[in-house]
């Protein structure tokens, strides 16, 4: 256990040579038979309150084609100069128009496909709606040909599932909201029937949005939020959060809660594990919320990330009270280092500690699968080795510390000398995984590596041939990449 006074020292920046007694409890590793003294370093890091995007949260992007029609591209150009003003995400509108009655043909799923592929190339994900109307007037599609273009879509799907961040539930009705229908969908079983054909063609590490919240309840039969240990089990139930398009514009927001204090209750802790996002829209007989009021409601409602581009009424409201910096920092997860304690030196075949503090200070979870990864590099020859830590982050909730604990053995063949230490957050995702622009920056000073995505933590490890305490017998080992 380590020395909790260490990690609670504010008066330093870097305090070195202190004792703790390593491995009593410890996880793959051999208990020793008598405390031994380890050199360490104590870190306080420097915060950051800079913006910057982070993958799957913030404000998004909007855009709309009519699949089919070989027009309506998204340009990979534009979709860089979005990452360049801190947005990740493009809300994509894909309207089925011209397939109200009929299979989709070959060029629309290439159409789907082509814009998959430049959000891609642009190292950006989107907030995924189909639809068949874009007004109250257009009619939509009957069940049928919904299930029919579902089917169709699956490949696709799949494919891209990489750059999907969520699957907004769409098809039924007016923007695919779920309300007017002119072929009778707004039902119980219509909803149903294609919320179901919804998760079954989605991958289940990935997750579908529904309009309110009486849909997700009505669909599973059950009022009450997600348990923690229902999280992330890729169970249906896990998998449907919410999308609110007209965020605190009405006293219901137009119809999105029955019961307001009672449903934002709900969302405050389902949404702790599930995705909740949308857009404001024009306010109907109340007046435009304020930065203050707007802010209070994302962080109780968990939001993850909200449209720029509507409604501009609302959102300059913000920026003119001075609360849209906050708002662009914290929608969505964004994690802070607090302190970090390490082994500095080290000899192969023994095991570098680490105890890392961090806390989330935005509105929100990470609600898609991230990896863990402790990163070594040679300063003189810039090698990697890495490890991948068994820890789940999207349990480090809201304004709550977490704390990363490993021990971790460096191996006999590893070279000596000196290695920087980094915490890697990547996407799991085999297609993205090496790209930076999906992996997550820590919001503290010094730290990010933009080539290669890695978070600096400040330490610089020696390993060295002196070799004084009991070698490491665990399986967790730092490995070379290849």
């Amino acid at each position: 256990m380590l020395n909790n006074n260490i990690i609670n020292m504010k008066t330093a920046i870097i305090t070195t040579t202190l004792t703790f007694s390593l491995l009593i409890g410890c996880i793959n590793c051999t208990p020793k038979t008598e405390e031994e003294p380890i050199e360490t370093k104590v870190i306080t890091y420097a915060p950051d309150n800079s913006k910057f995007p982070n993958p799957e949260r913030g404000f998004y992007k909007y855009s709309s084609c009519n699949l089919g029609t070989g027009t309506g591209f998204l340009s990979e150009s534009t979709l860089r100069a979005y990452r360049n003003n801190n947005i990740s995400l493009i809300f994509r509108y894909f309207y089925l128009k011209n397939f109200r009655s009929s299979a989709l043909t070959a060029q629309a799923l290439n159409d789907f496909d082509k814009d998959m592929e430049t959000i891609r190339k642009a190292g950006m994900k989107c907030v995924l709606r189909f639809a068949y109307s874009e007004s109250q007037t257009e009619p939509d599609a009957p069940l049928s040909i919904i299930i029919q273009h579902l089917d169709q879509l699956k490949p696709y799907i799949e494919k891209n599932t990489d750059v999907i961040a969520v699957w907004q539930a769409g098809f039924i009705g007016s923007w695919g909201e779920w309300y007017y229908t002119t072929n009778g969908l707004n039902t119980s079983g219509n909803r149903h029937a294609v919320l179901s054909k919804l998760l079954e063609t989605l991958p289940a590490r990935r997750m579908v949005q529904v309009r309110t919240p009486a849909y997700k309840k009505e669909f599973f039969q059950r009022s009450t939020p997600l348990k923690q240990e229902e999280a992330f089990s890729l169970e249906n139930l896990a998998r449907v959060g919410f999308h609110n398009d007209c965020f605190l514009a009405s006293t219901t927001d137009y119809g999105t809660y029955n019961d307001v204090e009672a449903d934002k209750a709900y969302l405050n802790k389902d949404c702790l594990y599930v995705p909740i996002g949308g857009e404001t829209c024009p306010p109907d007989g109340v007046s435009a919320a304020d930065a203050t009021k707007a802010q209070n409601d994302m962080r109780y409602l968990r939001w993850s990330y909200l449209n720029e581009d509507y409604y501009r009424g609302v959102n300059d409201q913000w920026i003119t009270q001075g609360g849209m910096d906050n708002i662009i920092r914290e929608l969505g997860y964004r994690f802070q280092l607090l302190s970090g304690e390490f082994t500095e030196k080290v000899a192969p075949g023994e095991a570098l500690s680490a105890r890392i503090i961090l806390k989330n200070l935005g509105y929100a979870s990470l609600y898609n699968p991230r990896l863990v990864e402790l990163v070594l590099k040679n300063t003189q020859n810039n090698e990697i080795y890495k490890v991948r830590l068994d820890i789940e982050p999207r349990l480090w909730k809201p304004l709550v510390e977490n704390a990363i604990e490993a021990v971790v053995g460096i191996p006999q063949e590893l070279p000596l000398g000196e290695y920087k230490l980094y915490l890697n957050l990547p996407d799991p995702e085999e297609t993205l995984y090496a790209n930076p622009d999906y992996s997550i920056r820590i919001a503290n000073t010094d730290m990010w590596e933009e080539s290669t995505g890695y978070n600096y933590l400040g330490i610089n490890i020696q390993i060295q041939t002196k070799n004084t305490i009991t070698p490491y017998t665990g399986d967790l080992k730092f490995e070379k990449a290849l």
